[in-house]
């Protein structure tokens, strides 16, 4: 094809000649015959443009050099004319088909560099390692079809257990257990040559982690290049694995923490009601008779007070297990705001003693869907917050509800210190207080709020931490969903 669009090129230029003798005379006809030659060497190889040489100079010789129609030359100085037309037209078309060739080879190297660029950051974003095995797999892709065969990516679990097939491109050809297992045990940096199979290692400074097979002929001088392959996804599958370790180590490390503040919580917090509860009920079996009957009711009372109590701290215990093991379902109801605010403020009738509740809720308040004893237990666990921070004996607690467009929201305030506005969102981590290492008896668990904003978060509301404004200290706020029961079954 080259060939013969190097012979139309030379005609056409014959026919401009005869059919634009004033735009050619004799003097330009030789230019013309070169340019056709530059054209046939900018599209074609080396040889075309050699054989537009040939073409024009036998054309510029018959047609246009007396005697006309006839390869004889009748002056000498039309034979140097055309001696250095073949010579200038040679050696122009042999500049400009290499000049074509290197333009060629610098696009191939040019896309080349933008492939191993877009695999480059293929590998760098890749999260994990099928990311990498199918950015591998395309870019050795376009390598294989200069060599042909098959391409196998093979990834080990273990440095003691062979590569399992993870990729594969190309014909079914079966790949011999016996050649994996020597690769394998022989490959360390350098490609293995197994049969018909080529073996590079994918491998890294702290060892294997797999195998690139492929079949067809081994080209050494393509070796340094699919080695270079090789190590980057190499790298990639190991940074990958490094991350899921150290994933994996930190989420042992936050589960001992767990642990350990899950202990300390039950021994400060359920031995505290257990051993007011011991005492008093052992005051009454061994002195029982000779305490006055105001003294056994206050040790009867305190022993009943206690056991709420500590009957408070299980159920926190046993909501955040099911919150964590996401088994927490509900069962919804129509339910009256009042009822419930009413029923969590009896609960806490120890806790909240010597303090002052108001309760501020509209009369046209909407019922409800919500699960009704999860609502009251969030709530205790917000009152019980607010009455620990709350001056003792003397201070106030404020209940408000009311609704605002889609939502009701319920609002707690106390009288307490605050909560600064970096630990708004802190205060809801489980195990906060312990973490802080506050021991006070005015500190809990930790676990409060963290349950209330879990509970809340299922009903599809949430819970902030605000600044309590003129004359109070924290002001929690839960926000429901008015659902019904056709959008919140």
């Amino acid at each position: 094809m080259p060939y013969l669009f190097a012979v139309m090129v030379v005609a056409v230029t014959v026919a401009l000649a005869f059919l634009l003798p004033w735009l050619f005379p004799h003097a330009s006809r030789s230019l013309l015959f070169l340019t056709g030659v530059l054209v046939v060497s900018a599209r074609a190889s080396l040889g075309p443009s050699l054989l537009a040489s040939f073409l024009s100079f036998l054309a510029f010789n018959f047609f246009f050099t007396e005697p006309y129609h006839t390869f004889k030359v009748a002056d000498d100085g039309d034979v140097t004319t055309l001696v250095f037309f073949l010579l200038v037209s040679a050696i122009s078309g042999n500049l400009a088909s290499r000049m074509r060739q290197e333009m060629a080879e610098r696009r191939a190297s040019l896309a080349r560099i933008s492939n191993l660029y877009d695999f480059s950051r293929r590998l760098a974003s890749a999260m994990g390692t099928e990311e990498v095995l199918d950015a591998l797999a395309d870019q050795l892709a376009l390598v294989r079809p200069e060599t042909g065969g098959t391409l196998r990516i093979l990834i080990a679990e273990g440095q003691e257990e062979p590569p399992k097939e993870r990729r594969k491109q190309g014909d079914d050809r079966l790949l011999a257990p016996e050649d994996l297992m020597a690769a394998w045990h022989q490959v360390e940096r350098n490609p293995v040559v197994r049969g018909d199979w080529v073996f590079h290692p994918l491998a890294t400074d702290r060892g294997r982690i797999g195998l690139v097979a492929m079949t067809g002929e081994p080209d050494p001088d393509r070796f340094e290049s699919l080695r270079s392959l090789c190590d980057q996804a190499a790298m990639a599958l190991d940074r990958i694995r490094l991350a899921a370790d150290l994933e994996q180590a930190k989420l042992i490390s936050e589960t001992e923490q767990l642990r350990s503040a899950l202990l300390s919580s039950v021994s400060h917090d359920l031995r505290t009601p257990l051993a007011s509860i011991i005492g008093s009920a052992t005051s009454l079996l061994e002195y029982g008779e000779a305490f006055s009957p105001g003294d056994r009711r206050e040790l009867l009372a305190t022993v009943a007070a206690e056991a709420q109590r500590l009957d408070r701290h299980i159920q926190n215990l046993l909501d955040m297990t099911r919150l964590g093991q996401g088994k927490l379902s509900l069962h919804r109801d129509w339910v009256d705001l009042h009822d419930i605010i009413a029923s969590a403020i009896a609960r806490l009738t120890d806790v909240l003693e010597g303090l002052r509740v108001e309760v501020q809720i509209p009369d046209d308040l909407p019922l409800l869907w919500v699960h009704g004893s999860l609502i009251e237990q969030a709530l205790i666990n917000l009152l019980d917050n607010a009455a620990r921070f709350s001056p003792p004996k003397q201070g106030q607690i404020g209940i408000q509800a009311e609704r605002a467009g889609d939502e009701v929201w319920i609002e707690v305030r106390d009288q307490g210190p605050g909560i600064p506005e970096s630990e708004r969102e802190t205060v809801f981590d489980m195990f906060y207080s312990v973490r802080r290492g506050d021991r006070d008896n005015r500190v809990g668990s930790g676990l409060g709020l963290a349950i209330c904003r879990g509970m809340i978060g299922a009903h599809g509301g949430q819970v902030l931490a605000l600044p309590g404004g003129l004359g109070w200290g924290t002001r929690m706020r839960l926000s429901l969903p008015l659902a019904s029961p056709e959008a919140k079954p």
